[in-house]
């Protein structure tokens, strides 16, 4: 009989969500990398490791209550810049930032000056970090098998292919 699956409760479950369109994401994008890095660097290791997502049910809230606190933040000190600016980009065409950067630069000014958050310089959110976690290390981090019991030994003699190799069936 196969194991007991543990499902959450349909309450565990329940957070506000983040109703905003493709077009927001993207032009917010480089500003909620920089301020929700933590809580989603912490989400994507304990997928990595856990390879379970109910194990990380609460790295995932914390990473909706940034997300919510992000674009509330936005809302109340640079909402006109910033619908601004996701408007011309829901508006270009495949959603390009090139189009759009008078609207950007106002936008990344209104953040800095009454926000105090810095524009991220470019393939700053890329790079590689490591990442302080009070979770502990699971068990079986890499989530692999056990070693294989190793081949028997061969009984009698080996003698070579009558005709060569079956690999390779042309001879230059």
């Amino acid at each position: 009989m196969p194991a007991t699956l543990e499902v959450p409760l349909l309450e565990e479950l329940e957070v506000p969500e983040v109703s905003v369109s493709s077009a927001v994401l993207k032009a917010a994008a480089h500003h909620y990398g920089s301020q929700c890095d933590k809580p989603n660097k912490e989400f994507m290791l304990c997928r990595w490791e856990e390879k379970d997502p109910r194990k990380c049910l609460q790295e995932g809230k914390e990473v909706n209550k940034c997300a919510l606190e992000f674009f509330r933040q936005i809302k109340l000190h640079c909402a006109d810049p910033f619908t601004q600016y996701w408007t011309c980009v829901d508006y270009t065409n495949l959603l390009e930032l090139r189009h759009c950067r008078k609207q950007q630069a106002a936008f990344d000014d209104c953040v800095l000056e009454r926000l105090g958050w810095v524009r991220p310089e470019l393939g700053q959110l890329s790079k590689v970090t490591k990442v302080q976690t009070s979770r502990p290390i699971p068990e079986n981090p890499y989530h692999s098998r056990p070693r294989p019991e190793p081949n028997k030994p061969v009984e009698g003699e080996l003698k070579p292919a009558l005709y060569g190799s079956r690999v390779f069936f042309w001879n230059w």
